[in-house]
């Protein structure tokens, strides 16, 4: 069993997240705030332990939608540590981990709408079904940016069509809860071996708020 490092920053609120060859997860959170750049590499440092940087086969960061800011001092800390150990990292979005957070608690084959302010007039959407019996979470329609009413209406279309089986989700301004999310889907796409998943650190984009 591989052994990973999760970082999520896209709120200001730094999470990290550890697991173990054994499955053993560990996970804390900060506050940080504007003194997130300043801080984060101490709190890495000091988190690590009993693992050294060499014990890590790969790294999750939360890609976004996010704060400018805060998700670009996450991503480039992840690329960096990427590409000095010569390990994988792994964008996963920050509506897909809050998806698979929820997806857990509700019902099978369960549609999942996220939404994320983004300005008066636009939000960050996106619409995920997850499968708890196939342990899999099915991007329905892909994260992007979308006009206030366009966003509603489409909402409104899956309330009518699935009625009880859908649920609609707000993102929380601190995000750093589903930090473990990232690990999780990371090592599920591993298990599941789906190519398409993000691990090169040259390839990595963020998607900023």
């Amino acid at each position: 069993m591989k052994q990973g490092l999760a970082l999520h920053t896209t709120s200001g609120e730094l999470g990290i997240a550890i697991v173990d060859n054994q499955l053993n997860y560990r996970f804390q959170s900060w506050d940080l705030g504007r003194n997130l750049a300043n801080n984060l590499h101490e709190k890495l440092r000091d988190f690590l332990p009993p693992l050294s940087w060499q014990d890590l086969d790969f790294i999750s960061i939360a890609k976004g939608p996010g704060s400018f800011t805060s998700t670009r001092i996450g991503i480039v800390t992840a690329k960096t540590l990427a590409q000095q150990l010569n390990i994988p990292v792994y964008g996963i979005s920050t509506l897909e981990s809050l998806a698979w957070f929820y997806g857990k608690k509700g019902l099978n084959n369960q549609f999942l709408a996220l939404e994320m302010k983004a300005n008066i007039e636009e939000v960050f959407g996106a619409i995920y079904q997850f499968q708890s019996t196939e342990k899999q979470l099915l991007n329905i329609i892909p994260d992007q940016l979308f006009q206030q009413e366009n966003w509603q209406n489409l909402v409104t279309q899956y309330q009518n069509k699935f009625n009880n089986n859908f649920k609609l989700i707000n993102a929380p301004d601190k995000l750093a809860f589903t930090t473990e999310t990232l690990l999780e889907i990371t090592l599920l796409k591993l298990q599941n071996n789906q190519g398409n998943i993000n691990n090169n650190w040259q390839n990595l984009m963020p998607f900023y708020n």
